[in-house]
């Protein structure tokens, strides 16, 4: 099940993973896809950036995306996840409480970085919170064998840190994705 993630301005990672460096912030966002379910983490600085998103995942894979993970509550990270209409969203222990309260701080930083104060605006209004916390760890099956581990890392780059493991398959490396704990722009 690979594609070509390059043909896509994607890097594949590993057999049905791949990432993809977002314009702006340098947020990176990540697809990893089973036989039946495809998981996106983290969508992007805003609605526009969402659907661009989405659009990009059906076409490289052919389906939608059925699971988004959010790495952590910055704009950067959140405000695209509204383009995903259905899909199951999954935070780490008390996002969707902080996201659904702190919609007003995300439209200020989102503004105060650059968008556009009514790109900012539309992105804040529409945000969706997570259905799903993970309290320590969970795994979800997206089919054919393709499992993978959210962990719930607590504080660490934000106040709600959330990982992916996503173990090797077929002679693969796993691959983890921590979305700022780790990056090449900056500071974390």
């Amino acid at each position: 099940m690979d594609v070509a993630w390059e043909d896509f301005g994607w890097e594949r990672l590993g057999n049905g993973v791949g990432r993809r460096r977002l314009p702006g912030w340098d947020a990176t966002v990540a697809l990893v896809a089973g036989a039946e379910g495809v998981l996106l983490y983290d969508t992007g600085s805003t609605l526009r950036e969402g659907v661009e998103l989405r659009r990009q995942a059906e076409a490289l894979l052919g389906r939608r995306v059925t699971h988004i993970a959010l790495s952590h509550p910055h704009f950067d990270h959140v405000l695209g996840t509204a383009a995903f209409a259905g899909v199951r969203v999954y935070g780490s222990a008390g996002l969707t409480a902080l996201l659904r309260d702190g919609e007003q701080a995300l439209y200020g930083d989102a503004v105060r970085q650059g968008v556009p104060e009514d790109e900012a605006a539309r992105s804040a209004d529409t945000l969706v919170v997570p259905h799903q916390e993970v309290h320590g760890e969970r795994t979800l099956d997206l089919g054919g064998g393709r499992r993978v581990l959210l962990a719930d890392l607590g504080p660490a780059h934000s106040s709600h840190d959330l990982a992916v493991l996503v173990p090797g398959s077929d002679g693969e490396p796993p691959v983890v994705l921590c979305g700022d704990l780790v990056e090449e722009s900056g500071e974390p």
